[in-house]
């Protein structure tokens, strides 16, 4: 009997022993970032002593799971803020507004159109419309180092990440070591795991699992690995082979390279992308199309008037190249292959990507993509079977708001692609190519005349130019009319007209006339002559007006105000305003901002519940702990004076059998 007290009390004293250091290394890490409170079960034996059955982590799998996504949210929200926030900054800023900008160099079309013989006016205005594409280019390059930044800050946080996954697959070797040569679980070694698995969540949102042998397993939201067993893989971002201009992110396996679902990525990392993808694309773009949308219409509007110099006016500005990239699985050779935007036709012009391929032997096929790389419904089809290229070779597609250049034919070989954005980085290429304030015409190309022998004071007006390309229009290149245009306009009636051209023959007659606007287009001869005329009030029979291109004034601004009135059309993507549109720009930017900075407040106090919530499982409460701690201490002494009895108990007997 006293062998077996003696028994049970040594198992007491090593399972208090065992409980008492646990408790003392509680307290001892209550400070310890990620240290998980430990606790010491025991089982009975059937002699009656205790047997240590294991020290385990007080740890709860699916509250630590939460801690991890909320962590990975509000790092996404605060990331996200942070940089868009900054864009606000920049663009909101009066200073740097585009808008001032506008605002001057139209307020100078207008001032220049009062006097349209002032060289000085003249040299205002072109030195004000230089301003404004180099505020383009400022504009253009404040977008593009925000991105320039993101993608820096993208690679650091790269780096990090895959340094911590390498240390989670290194530390499941080690776990797996020392658990295999031992009964008890590696607790330091898992908790320091743990916060590693948390630390991970601050750049992706990732979920961990256990497998069989114990180790963990890490892997991104979408399911693609980032740890497996001993080994990690390495997370990337490159170039996209479709757009280098862009970057993607590839998980490296050693041999090959498998491209990353960056939906719903999370964490500082997927803030990044999304951030360049949503803001600094999006808005490159933005006013890449601002750009051209300025440039394209006062290039048209231009050439529709005469300069200082009295010729017709020429392009006042330069759009850039636009880039094209072949498909790397392409197998034609071509090389020379160049889009541009159509002339006049801007407002069609997508924001998104494009792709040209061959789809038949003559017939190539343009597609529309959106920012998010879905298609859209726009899309073209070139049959050079019945297209024809303008002079330069080049084919336009009017309604997608390009032209192309295709070189040989016989370097393409059927479904060879190939990807161009018309408005990325537009707006560091638009450059003025006025040389100076002559090259903006002011005039319209032609004037008219009333007869002065009429009988009604009614004058005739030019009321608009819609072309001065003389090989399809009235306007020849020698300064005159062509002979066989519209050249006089004699009225029959008091409500009937001729139109005549240069040898009084009779073009086209209207009778009973409702009014006596666009007279031209009445007679259905505006669109060919390139012009219309209107008469000011009601005629008399026998009235005639004329008109050439010799009837002008020096001081004609019937061209300027209509260059002046750009500022009020809707020139971007036909609905809105050169204004309008960055002025949306910098209302959704500051939409944007507050509404992350919302989120991120939100998934703050969320993020910190579900860490107290970790809190109140998995750390060490000192009250807690003092409480074990003399319960175990009691214990302890209890063990030892069970030792006594049995001891005394044992001398007891041997001191009856002497």
């Amino acid at each position: 009997m006293g062998s077996g007290l003696y028994s049970i009390g040594l198992s007491g004293l090593q399972s208090s022993s065992a409980r008492i250091n646990t408790t003392g290394q509680n307290t001892a890490n209550v400070d310890t970032e990620g240290y998980s409170r430990q606790k010491t079960t025991t089982v009975s034996s059937p002699t009656g002593a205790v047997r240590i059955q294991d020290t385990s982590r007080i740890v709860d799998k699916f509250v630590n799971d939460q801690v991890r996504s909320d962590t990975s949210t509000h790092s996404y929200y605060d990331t996200y803020h942070s940089m868009m926030s900054a864009s606000d900054g920049l663009l909101g800023e009066n200073s740097v507004s585009l808008n001032n900008y506008l605002d001057k160099a139209f307020k100078s079309l207008h001032e220049v159109n009062n006097d349209p013989t002032s060289s000085s006016l003249r040299e205002l205005a072109h030195s004000n419309l230089k301003g404004l594409t180099e505020h383009y280019h400022t504009l253009s390059k404040l977008v593009g180092e925000q991105k320039t930044i993101a993608d820096k800050q993208t690679q650091t946080s790269l780096g990090e990440l895959n340094n911590l996954t390498t240390q989670v697959a290194h530390m499941n070797s080690q776990i797996l070591q020392e658990e295999t040569g031992s009964t008890s679980p590696a607790n330091e070694l898992r908790d320091q795991q743990e916060l590693l698995a948390k630390k991970i969540s601050n750049y992706v949102n990732v979920k961990v699992q256990y497998a069989d042998n114990g180790v963990m397993t890490v892997h991104l939201g979408s399911g693609q690995p980032l740890v497996m067993d001993q080994n990690a893989t390495v997370l990337k971002a490159i170039p996209d082979p479709n757009n280098p201009s862009q970057k993607k992110l590839f998980i490296d396996f050693g041999k090959y390279d498998v491209a990353a679902k960056t939906e719903h990525l999370g964490g500082s990392i997927g803030a990044l992308m999304d951030y360049q993808s949503e803001f600094a694309e999006k808005s490159d773009r933005e006013l890449g199309l601002n750009a051209i949308s300025i440039a394209d219409a006062m290039n048209k509007q231009n050439t529709l008037g005469l300069d200082a110099s009295g010729a017709f006016g020429k392009d006042l500005f330069k759009i850039g190249d636009i880039k094209v990239y072949g498909d790397s699985a392409n197998k034609g050779e071509a090389d020379n292959i160049a889009v541009h935007v159509a002339d006049g036709q801007s407002a069609n012009l997508a924001l998104g990507n494009y792709e040209l391929s061959k789809t038949d032997t003559n017939q190539f096929t343009v597609k529309v993509f959106d920012l998010d790389g879905k298609l859209s419904q726009r899309s073209a089809v070139l049959d050079l079977n019945s297209a024809q290229p303008d002079k330069n070779g080049n084919y336009q597609i009017d309604a997608l708001g390009i032209s192309v250049h295709l070189g040989d034919l016989k370097d393409y070989e059927l479904h060879d692609t190939y990807r161009f954005s018309p408005t990325d980085g537009a707006a560091s290429g638009v450059s003025l190519s006025a040389k100076n304030g002559d090259d903006i015409a002011l005039s319209a190309p032609l004037g008219v005349k009333t007869n002065p022998n009429n009988l009604s004071d009614a004058n005739l007006s030019v009321t608009s130019v819609t072309n001065t390309d003389p090989s399809n229009s009235a306007f020849s290149m020698n300064g005159e009319l062509y002979p066989v245009a519209p050249h006089s306009i004699y009225f029959t009636s008091d409500n009937a007209y001729e139109v005549r051209d240069g040898q009084g023959n009779v073009l086209a007659s209207v009778n009973d006339a409702q009014d006596f606007n666009d007279l031209l287009g009445k007679a259905g001869l505006a669109e060919e002559a390139g012009f219309d005329v209107s008469v000011s009030s009601a005629p008399k029979a026998g009235d005639e007006f004329s008109m050439s291109m010799g009837d002008l004034g020096p001081a004609d601004n019937f061209n300027g105000l209509r260059l002046a009135d750009l500022q009020n059309q809707s020139l971007v993507s036909g609905k809105t305003t050169l204004a309008e549109s960055f002025s949306d720009l910098v209302t959704s930017v500051g939409s944007k901002s507050a509404a992350l900075e919302t989120n991120r407040q939100s998934s703050e106090v969320v993020m910190n519940q579900s860490v107290a919530r970790r809190d109140e499982v998995s750390s060490v409460s000192l009250d807690e702990e003092a409480v074990n701690l003399l319960k175990y201490q009691q214990s302890y002494s209890a063990a030892a004076q069970v030792i006594t009895a049995a001891r005394t108990t044992f001398d007891a007997l041997l001191g009856a059998v002497r």
